[in-house]
């Protein structure tokens, strides 16, 4: 399931790229200081699909650095 970003900002210096995935329920923070290569560098759920107990299951991420089930919704 694809996530559905509702906002992006860049940080003032220019060194990190925020966006908030609405479907999958997290804000996620980039560090662009190589903007060919960015790299995932935070990560926090709020709600969403992709909850422990959600009817979403994530198979696969690359950039998950830890298990999704162990996130829960905090609404």
């Amino acid at each position: 399931m694809p996530g559905i970003i509702t906002d992006i900002i860049i940080s003032l210096d220019d060194r990190f790229l925020y966006f908030s995935n609405w479907a999958h329920g997290d804000i996620r923070q980039y560090d662009i200081t190589d903007p060919k290569h960015p790299k995932l560098t935070g990560q926090i759920f709020l709600g969403g699909s992709i909850v422990k107990g959600g009817g979403v299951k994530v198979i696969h991420d690359v950039e998950m650095k830890k298990d999704i089930a162990d996130h829960k919704s905090s609404m």
